[in-house]
């Protein structure tokens, strides 16, 4: 029995976790608020700024893009889109933003120059900029020059509620005014709904049970990412055994396989500060932020205020790096187990 003869997946790209649907699932609610913050775009208005936030895996980057992609049925708005955790600098977060690579080379032009040109796009016409992973932007600047474009819709995604209390004060007072919308944690039936709708457009029907969907979802802890995750690798392990099926004991070894490959793919996406303030963890065990702080400005060269190396070891305690004791100024922080 071979693989090619029993196909078990009938679309690789539906079991993605980037993949965007054509439906959404639990999260109307989310949905027509942001519409509805955008919609004054379509009047030649100014929309409201917002941030989407909650813990990874909860739909804050599709259901963005979901939102934009509706609205530009009804009218013509161009869209820029950055994730911060792959582009974190100025110039990079700008130069992704500006999106116009054949046109602007990147080696010969100043950061100064691809923010003129990307203000000159912005004022041509109607403008929804997602700003993704916002808390891992190195400097603040971006944040003060991008709350510049009042008659761009701006759409700010991150894991903390209050991740821009860690910016400077200037930047703070900017963009106080953002609605946040939060996006809770998927519950063991969303989930396994999300993945009914992957198994109906990415594997025969018939090569998964929903009684293993149900399982996948309840070790998912809410995310949907591991959720997804997890199926796809369960679909390729089964289908390189040329099984028919997915069986029970491949996908407990997959929810194994996407928890590391998770984690894993987090770490590499780090920025340099937080990597040092990782491997002096691993270094020293576990340390309150003082002790940790001190070591760390120690031995960077560049480095970042307390404030901002706090917003920094938030965003990894969110995804599963580390883990936090006590609270405040006595949190103690450690590598995650």
């Amino acid at each position: 029995m071979t693989a090619s003869r029993n196909q078990i997946i009938s679309d690789a790209r539906v079991l993605t976790a980037d993949y965007l649907p054509n439906k959404l699932v639990h999260r109307d609610g989310e949905r027509q608020e942001i519409a509805r913050n955008l919609r004054p775009l379509m009047d030649d208005d100014i929309p409201t700024d917002m941030l989407l936030h909650g813990p990874p895996g909860t739909g804050k980057t599709a259901m963005a893009k979901y939102v934009v992609e509706e609205l530009q049925k009804e009218v013509f708005v161009n869209t820029s889109y950055v994730n911060c955790f792959s582009h974190k600098s100025r110039f990079e977060i700008f130069y992704e933003l500006l999106d116009e690579k054949l046109k602007v080379p990147r080696d010969s032009t100043s950061t100064e120059k691809v923010i003129e040109k990307f203000e000159e796009k912005v004022r041509k016409r109607p403008t929804i900029i997602i700003i993704d992973e916002v808390d891992q932007i190195t400097e603040d600047e971006v944040l003060y020059e991008l709350s510049r474009f009042q008659k761009a819709g701006i759409i700010f995604i991150a894991n903390d509620a209050n991740t821009f209390s860690h910016f400077e004060d200037r930047v703070r007072s900017r963009i106080s005014g953002v609605n946040r919308i939060r996006f809770k944690r998927y519950s063991k039936q969303q989930l396994t709904d999300i993945l009914k709708l992957r198994r109906k457009h990415g594997l025969r029907e018939d090569s998964v049970k929903t009684s293993q969907l149900k399982k996948i979802a309840s070790k998912a802890g809410g995310d949907a990412r591991v959720a997804v995750n997890t199926l796809r690798l369960a679909a390729r392990k089964a289908e390189s055994k040329g099984l028919e099926t997915i069986t029970d004991e491949i996908i407990k070894d997959a929810v194994n396989d996407a928890y590391d490959e998770e984690e894993l793919e987090s770490l590499e996406r780090l920025n340099s500060h937080q990597k040092k303030a990782y491997k002096l963890l691993q270094e020293n065990g576990p340390m309150q932020i003082g002790e940790l702080y001190d070591k760390y400005e120690d031995d960077v060269n560049d480095s970042k205020s307390r404030r901002q190396l706090l917003r920094y070891l938030k965003k990894m305690v969110s995804y599963n790096i580390l883990e936090t004791e006590g609270s405040k100024s006595s949190t103690t922080y450690s590598i995650a187990e």
